[in-house]
């Protein structure tokens, strides 16, 4: 993130799933160590059939009025939640009407990081969805997207920040954020490479490991000396193998614009499998717009 993002806030989808109330400990976490405001949004689609929201009649104003407070009390039992994890947090909460894919897409746009609590998806063809309802959340949004997934295991990990660094100009963003996450919370930073398997291409014949990714990490241990860096070439498919290298880690960091896979913010092939695959919180990080 950088310096023009300093006072936006962390974005949180908020509803009344599991996975949903794991990324609001992740996103109050993560404002908290940033020193930002945390925003919960919750989106309300309007039932279809139902009377006009601004319709006054009794009986469907009654039922209007009852929809949307139940709504706010929703957020104001997560508020208070994050309330009581971290003490001293600046918290907002807001109740839009509207699809959530939609919804969180806008709030996107003045994110500094935008955090959903997601469901694995089930199928090749299935990619996320908030809360378990409502559509998949598409587009690019311009802020980084972290998906927190419903816990396996109930705890937390404390591993290290593991990033697919795939030596492209577009992964940078992607790497920035992960030394930034590993510095905040105090743990290693794992950068992986992973290259296809082509013949002869064999582990042991890799002489300069991460030799295409060396030019987008020289320079952040300076700027994060407390940072320890592991860096690691794998073979295999980049999915499966990042997925692998993720075990226990605090979070999956990839691109979204990568020369390697990484092309599409959710809907791209990486991204896309990693929904299946990730063991722990994907964050999924646009790369720099495109100049002409």
């Amino acid at each position: 993130m950088t310096s023009h993002d300093a006072r936006k806030p962390v974005v949180v989808g908020v509803s009344r799933s599991v996975a949903a109330r794991s990324a609001l400990d992740w996103a109050a976490d993560a404002a908290a160590r940033r020193g930002l405001p945390l925003h919960l949004i919750h989106a309300q689609e309007w039932p279809t059939g139902a009377a006009p929201k601004d319709l006054h009649d009794s009986r469907e104003h009654l039922w209007a009025t009852h929809f949307r407070a139940t709504g706010q009390t929703l957020l104001d039992s997560h508020r208070g939640w994050a309330e009581d994890r971290r003490t001293g947090l600046e918290i907002t909460v807001e109740v839009v009407d509207g699809r959530p894919a939609h919804v969180l897409r806008e709030a996107a746009e003045h994110a500094a990081l935008l955090v959903v609590g997601a469901h694995r998806a089930s199928g090749p063809g299935e990619a996320f969805t908030f809360g378990g309802v409502g559509p998949s959340l598409v587009g690019h949004p311009p802020c980084p997207v972290a998906l927190v997934f419903e816990p396996e295991r109930g705890g937390e990990e404390s591993g290290p920040v593991v990033v697919g660094a795939d030596g492209s100009v577009a992964s940078a963003p992607a790497v920035a954020f992960a030394f930034e996450e590993a510095a905040l919370c105090g743990v290693p930073l794992r950068a992986v490479l992973v290259r296809r398997p082509s013949r002869g291409d064999w582990p042991e014949d890799n002489g300069d490991p991460l030799s295409e990714a060396s030019g987008l990490l020289f320079g952040r241990g300076e700027k994060y000396p407390e940072v320890q860096v592991q860096r690691e070439v794998l073979i295999g498919r980049p999915p499966g193998k990042l997925a692998g290298a993720a075990a226990g880690a605090h979070c999956l960091v990839v691109g979204s614009r990568g020369h390697g896979g990484f092309r599409g913010m959710v809907l791209g092939s990486v991204s896309r499998t990693l929904v299946h695959l990730a063991p722990c919180p994907l964050v999924v990080v646009p790369g720099e717009p495109a100049t002409h």
